[in-house]
């Protein structure tokens, strides 16, 4: 298969159900170096399930709320400093919403106009304790 640590290599069919009457199906494979005693069926469909819930959470969020998928900067440590940054905000909202007591401040809309236009507000959020 020209990957030297590959033990097993599986085909996945999965089912996406559309807009169209017609269900769309896909193959994928997976190939990984878990031995069949390591990993089963049931362990390989998991661990796919596993990666789908990490890209649907994680980086739809980002997509979602930082357009990094729009991004078109294409120098590697641009690229790689602005991911960090798309990460690190995400973060620092995450901790900020759950401070908030009432749900409809929770919003990243909310987060995003409390600190617009106020860099000393999003300097304090980081580097002290505030009580926002």
């Amino acid at each position: 298969m020209n990957f030297p640590h590959a033990a097993q290599i599986a085909r996945l069919e999965r089912t996406r159900d559309l807009l169209n009457p017609e269900p769309e199906t896909e193959v994928v494979w997976l190939v990984t170096s878990l031995s069949a005693d390591q990993a089963d069926v049931e362990k390989l469909l998991a661990l796919a399930r596993a990666y789908w819930g990490i890209e649907n959470g994680g980086h739809g969020r980002l997509d979602g709320s930082a357009f990094e998928d729009a991004c078109r900067v294409r120098h590697p440590v641009a690229a790689t400093a602005l991911g960090w940054l798309r990460r690190f905000v995400h973060g620092e909202y995450a901790a900020w919403s759950q401070k908030q007591s009432r749900a409809r401040d929770r919003t990243q809309p909310t987060f995003f106009a409390r600190f617009r236009g106020h860099p000393e507000l999003a300097v304090r959020l980081v580097t002290a304790n505030p009580r926002l």
